[in-house]
């Protein structure tokens, strides 16, 4: 079954700093180049492009499949993230979205961006960090199962997202119970190994 993973790509004025505009479009050609790499793995994944600073709109891809050059400029608010993502996600079934950024965005905003996104039960957010100076904590908060991943580690991210879910596991709460919850091992007849 085919799914869209909707990349949102933060080209806001604080992605000027330190190259990290650059480093969006490397990480947005190193998604490109997922399906060319392995494509078994992403034969069914659908994956969408879109940049974010004052409002959300799609990147088109070059005709030869690149990414075009990002602008970096203005502010990325996360209420204007959270009114794109109402009006686009499916109501039936799972949607996933990847956001790269560098989590420079007003603490205010993340607890709003939570509230309006609660009602989409089958939302799932991702976090890639984009430069030396993101705001991990921040990237956290909006990720839906709290997860932020470095740059270096995108793949994994889209690996999580894709085949993952955010269903909550349940850890044992010893090892007493780990143990009582284990099979009983049968004895078994002895084999004579020498002979």
């Amino acid at each position: 079954m085919k799914h869209t993973l909707y990349i949102v790509v933060d080209t806001s004025g604080s992605m000027h700093e330190m190259g990290k505009i650059h480093l969006q479009k490397n990480l947005c050609r190193t998604v490109t180049q997922l399906k060319l790499i392995d494509k078994d793995k992403y034969l069914d994944s659908d994956f969408h492009f879109y940049q974010w600073s004052q409002n959300v709109t799609e990147i088109t891809l070059q005709n030869n499949g690149d990414i075009p050059a990002l602008n970096a400029k203005g502010s990325s608010r996360l209420c204007v993230l959270s009114d794109f993502l109402s009006q686009h996600l499916n109501d039936t079934g799972r949607s996933m979205v990847l956001i790269l950024s560098d989590g420079n965005f007003a603490n205010s905003d993340i607890v709003n961006f939570q509230k309006q996104l609660s009602m989409f039960t089958d939302l799932l957010i991702r976090t890639v960090a984009v430069g030396a100076d993101a705001d991990l904590l921040k990237l956290k908060k909006i990720s839906s199962n709290h997860t932020v991943y470095l740059s270096e580690n995108i793949t994994s991210a889209i690996d999580d997202i894709s085949f993952a879910s955010d269903e909550p596991l349940d850890a044992p709460v010893s090892i007493s119970q780990i143990l009582q919850s284990a099979p009983s091992e049968t004895e078994e007849s002895e084999e004579d190994w020498d002979a």
